[in-house]
């Protein structure tokens, strides 16, 4: 039994969106903003709670770094996926430890059966931008297989026409460029039509700058001469005791490297500081479900990673620092269902303990209990309803308890996990083919983890008392004729920690009040599409450095273009033309503070499918 309250992205929407990463994905997400850092990093963030009180999975395994949580989704690519699908609300504790605020789970494309599958793509833009991908696919008996490939790169982009660059006094953004290359392999074995047993593996290699911040005392002249990221995975799927229980599981190995320059000028000629990090992280879980009847069945599961992330700074003459953390979960769900309701109830166990911690002084074990209970109701007319109550924990990471983040930050080993209470009512109404989602939500996070600002300019993670978050999300898809469809998206969320005086009024930073989005496709003619998309934000606080109160960033409305046209070469074969435009208006905006966005950007591709 999912949640009501969860977005779907299919695969149709991945390729219209010709986005060179998963980061690209966000405008069409409900409750999603996009927000890059200032370690050039793009991160989602889900009704006010950050990246690190997110769970993100691709292929059922992490896809985030234990020691921060944290993955640059600039750096994923899309060539090979099928679909994104978000949980809010409260995540079924099935998914194991760390999902406090919600679940982003991405899977890859699965070959259909007597199907081969051939696409390549040429894609040129704006500051030299460009992407060449294909990808392969098909069956051999029993057999089936995916291999995909991505090569993407682009010079520093342009600012909006209304500012200038602070380091250049020109209209590109400094230090701005990347490449990347990306490849990805799958083998999948189907025993029967409902058992399969898949291994995968991914590689990603990426050069990039990172843009320097425009108004901080000491900003970061930052490039990644190194970022590599090397998984294998495999995934089991089997029905055993003659139908009567189901096992899952997922496998994964995954080796990361990183490397950051630290120049000391925008010049970006001499090296005033270097990070090394290496890390290595096993992880496994594994559901097993028993159907007691078709109305009634219960889950087990179990999982966990162990991760160690090495360390070496020039400023502290390349000595090595090892840390380590080990996570396990174990979990139990019953589902019940009736023709007009069903019930769910769900408790969890989550430990985590950090055997290696450098030179810093080691943590205690910590223990959290989860749970969650949900209630589904269907009405006739297709009104569905449900109400949805638990409890979810997160453990800080490595790196907010030990790391200094090159100067930026002050470490407090000190910080405790969070706790978080929620409560959420789903309203779900499907019109013929319209559908219509509305969710009301409420949760009370205790001991959140915030940053402040220390009179040295830098800045320090604590934990904030309580933090209350209620919020309303609305959902459409309204296919209107047979050549118009709409998808509307709206969430409104009011976000505020608890002062001195018992009062809910502390202001907290990037979390939007208004996040809205406006997805329009109209079919001119056969095969000549047209494409809108549009977002807002509103309403958003941020800290800047040296500031001891939060400011506001100016609001935001931008608009896509989109225009395609599918020639039919033969009846298995078609080439796809396209042109884009984004930030149409070129509007000046920032997802945080001292880093302004790009400005318009064009974008022209070929896509051949055979």
């Amino acid at each position: 039994m999912e949640p009501k309250s969860i977005s779907i992205i299919n695969k149709s929407i991945i390729t219209n969106s010709d986005a060179n990463s998963v980061s690209e994905i966000a405008k069409y997400i409900p409750s999603i903003k996009l927000q890059t850092n200032s370690r050039g990093e793009s991160q989602f963030f889900l009704r006010g709670y950050g990246v690190r009180q997110l769970a993100l999975f691709f292929d059922n395994v992490p896809l985030a770094i234990p020691w921060d949580n944290r993955i640059d989704l600039s750096l994923i690519p899309t060539g090979s996926l099928s679909s994104i699908t978000v949980y809010g609300g409260v995540p079924s504790v099935l998914f194991g430890a760390n999902t406090l605020g919600g679940v982003i789970s991405v899977k890859s494309f699965v070959p259909v059966k007597n199907q081969n599958g051939r696409n390549m793509t040429i894609q040129l833009g704006s500051n030299n931008s460009q992407k060449y991908g294909g990808s392969y696919s098909g069956n051999i008996k029993a057999f089936s297989y995916l291999a995909s490939f991505s090569y993407d790169k682009s010079n520093d982009y342009n600012l909006p026409n209304s500012i200038k660059d602070a380091y250049t006094g020109s209209g590109v953004r400094l230090n701005s460029d990347h490449k990347k290359f990306a490849g990805f392999v799958k083998l999948n074995y189907n025993f029967t039509h409902s058992s399969q047993v898949g291994l995968s593996t991914s590689y990603i290699n990426a050069v990039k700058g990172v843009p320097p911040e425009t108004d901080v005392h000491k900003p970061r002249f930052w490039r990644y001469p190194l970022w590599q990221k090397l998984t294998f995975i495999l995934n089991g799927n089997h029905n055993l005791n003659s139908k009567i229980g189901r096992l899952k599981y997922a496998l994964s190995l995954t080796k990361f490297n990183m490397k950051i320059d630290q120049y000391k000028d925008k010049s970006y000629t001499s090296i005033d500081d270097n990070e090394e990090d290496n890390d290595l992280t096993f992880y496994g879980r594994v559901v097993y479900s028993i159907f007691f009847s078709s109305s009634s069945m219960l889950n087990f599961s179990a999982s966990g990673l162990n991760s160690t992330h090495k360390e070496k700074l020039l400023s502290s003459n390349k000595i090595e620092d090892t840390y380590s953390q080990n996570t396990l979960s174990a979990g139990s769900e019953y589902e019940f269902h009736q023709k007009k309701f069903s019930f769910l109830l769900g408790v969890g166990l989550d430990n985590q303990s950090t055997p290696k911690t450098g030179n810093k002084p080691k943590q205690e074990n910590e223990t959290a209990v989860n749970f969650e209970t949900k209630f589904d109701y269907f009405f006739a007319g297709g009104i569905s309803t449900q109400l949805v109550f638990g409890k979810k924990s997160r453990f800080p990471t490595l790196r907010e308890l030990y790391s200094g983040a090159l100067g930026r930050f002050v470490p407090n080993p000190n910080l405790k996990s969070e706790d978080a209470y929620n409560l959420e009512s789903n309203w779900k109404y499907i019109l013929n083919k319209n559908k219509f989602n509305l969710s009301f939500f409420y949760s009370l996070l205790y001991n959140g983890i915030q940053r402040i600002t220390l009179p040295g300019k830098q800045f320090k993670r604590i934990n904030k008392d309580q933090i209350r978050t209620w919020g309303v999300e609305f959902s459409s898809n309204f296919v209107l004729t047979k050549k118009i469809n709409i998808d509307f998206n709206f969430s409104y969320l009011n976000s505020f920690a608890k002062n001195k005086n018992g009062e809910f009024h502390d202001t907290l930073e990037y979390k939007p009040r208004v996040i809205s989005g406006f997805l329009l496709n109209y079919i001119i003619v056969n095969n000549l599409n047209l494409g809108f998309e549009a977002n807002y934000i509103g309403k958003e606080f941020g800290l800047k450095e040296g500031s001891e109160y939060f400011q506001k960033l100016p609001d935001y409305f931008l608009l896509n273009f989109r225009i395609s046209y599918i020639y039919e070469i033969s009846q298995n074969t078609n080439m796809e033309a396209f042109f884009r435009v984004n930030n149409l208006f070129d509007k000046l905006f920032f997802t945080q503070w001292s880093l302004p966005e790009p400005g318009r950007q064009f974008q022209f591709g070929l896509k051949l499918n055979y």
